[in-house]
């Protein structure tokens, strides 16, 4: 991801000298990543598309570990959504010819009108899955394991997505969601106050994107999922997320004593509105009877 020639187009920077871990971590914590190089970005597409690397003057962390966290930092570069994204056709009808690129020229932070709601919406689903498929460990799971966990953490990678988009802003524009349908007034108003109130409880304890990072992987790792091929590597990863996580307020945030687990009690509020209802709210109206799993295969393929 350092290379020249193969920058990510963000421009955001990263800084490796955030990444501290401790180098005491037992023996199941550091098998999953040995020998896995991350994945490079796509390579940039315009001018003035580049990554800036910041070492620090602490000590260099543990290789393995310290690897599976550049990865996700990289992933976060790579699945960002940016304004320069709009030359990428995302087509979520799965049914309908490609759309001209010019049909997708959206600002980062969208009028709350209907059309731009459901299409950044579609817009932060696809940079959640370009964000899994970003990371290294998870592309050298099972191909199976790989769909199976996207279609069981789709919806919480999607909110998490959302929030972090939205944090720099008063209020989420795709909470202005219309109704789904006549006659659902109070359930999907219900659904849109608890993602408010979910929204401001991320707000209040302001998240950096380290800590979206590492959420984003407790989330999509899930081991109890079923019909895992490979469970225990998946168990492995989800526990180097909050291993990670948790080092990283500990150096990070020392005066904070009890956010890592804050953040932690914060993961089942995504999942107090089922994936039923946020694909009924933000995807419906664009994917019309599309099941969800073909979208999030042919995202997955593309």
């Amino acid at each position: 991801a350092v290379q020249n020639e193969r920058q990510p187009r963000s421009t955001a920077q990263v800084r490796l000298d955030s990444i501290e871990l401790d180098a005491e971590l037992p023996p199941e914590h550091v098998t999953t990543t040995r020998e896995v190089p991350p994945t490079p970005c796509p390579a940039p597409r315009g001018p003035g598309a580049t990554v800036a690397i910041t070492p620090g003057p602490r000590a260099p962390t543990p290789p393995t570990n310290h690897r599976f966290m550049a990865s996700l930092m990289t992933a976060e570069t790579c699945a960002k959504l940016e304004p320069e994204d709009a030359d990428e056709t995302v087509d979520v009808t799965g049914g309908e010819p490609e759309r001209a690129a010019s049909e997708y020229q959206v600002a980062p932070y969208p009028a709350a009108s209907p059309e731009n709601v459901y299409e950044t919406s579609a817009r932060l689903l696809f940079m959640a899955v370009k964000w899994a498929k970003n990371l290294p460990v998870f592309s050298n799971l099972p191909f199976r394991d790989q769909v199976i966990l996207l279609e069981e953490a789709w919806s919480e990678l999607f909110l998490l997505c959302a929030i972090q988009w939205s944090m720099p802003l008063e209020s989420c524009p795709l909470l202005a969601v219309p109704e789904p349908a006549p006659g659902k007034l109070l359930p999907a108003a219900l659904d849109v106050q608890a993602l408010q109130e979910t929204l401001g409880r991320f707000k209040a304890l302001a998240v950096d994107p380290t800590e979206f990072a590492c959420m984003k992987a407790v989330v999509l790792f899930k081991p109890e999922t079923r019909g895992l091929k490979d469970p225990e590597q998946v168990e492995n990863l989800q526990d180097q997320s909050q291993v990670m996580l948790g080092q990283h307020n500990c150096s990070h945030y020392p005066g904070q004593p009890v956010r890592f687990g804050k953040l932690l009690l914060l993961l089942p509020a995504l999942r107090f509105i089922s994936s039923e209802r946020v694909e009924l709210l933000f995807f419906r109206r664009t994917i019309g009877n599309t099941p969800m799993e073909k979208l999030l295969c042919d995202m997955f393929k593309n």
